[in-house]
């Protein structure tokens, strides 16, 4: 009896096992809306700290370096890294409406782990009395055991864009209010 329960538990963990690497390592989607307002920063401050991304190391503390690169087909294209220079990512600018809407794209650069993800951000900016709000939607990819720990075990999808905005916040001198929408 005793080991007909050995291996019926033995069954049921491998069968549970197996559920867990299939769901890791699937590819999955997610897309992530945060509604973000500053009390008293206008859309032109916001637009501004937005588009000068060779500053922000100094409030997005995950990077240590962005460098410029050429641009490709005509789109500003910038790397990231980290302080240790085992992560980079390579983002261009899709469209740039000034004050309004931003987008930006991954380029994924093989042998440095972007190929594991992807993401496209759309970000749009509005006045809000005094102050502006910004819908800040993020589509993504992630694939990979690592990438499915990150998003669904350790963290959320919505951790990164939301320690960016609280980053610009600071830079701001102005705490943002912070709504997650979607996270998923």
């Amino acid at each position: 009896m005793s080991t007909l329960l050995s291996w019926l538990a033995a069954a049921l963990g491998a069968f549970l096992l197996s559920i867990v690497a299939l769901v890791a390592f699937t590819p999955h989607d997610h897309k992530v809306e945060l509604v973000v307002t500053w009390p008293s920063t206008p859309p032109t401050r916001i637009w501004q700290l937005l588009t000068q991304h060779a500053d922000e190391p100094r409030w997005v503390t995950f990077f240590a370096s962005v460098k410029r690169l050429p641009d490709d087909q005509g789109r500003p294209v910038w790397t990231y890294r980290d302080a240790t220079g085992s992560f980079s990512a390579t983002m261009m600018t899709i469209l740039a409406v000034p004050e309004r809407r931003y987008e930006r794209i991954l380029l994924r650069e093989p042998g440095v782990g972007s190929d594991a993800w992807d993401v496209r951000w759309v970000i749009e900016l509005e006045s809000a009395g005094s102050g502006a709000r910004m819908r800040f939607t993020e589509y993504g990819w992630t694939g990979g055991f690592v990438f499915f720990l990150q998003q669904r075990i350790i963290g959320s999808p919505h951790r990164f864009p939301e320690q960016y905005v609280r980053g610009m916040g600071a830079a701001l001198g102005d705490p943002p209010q912070i709504e997650v929408v979607r996270s998923h």
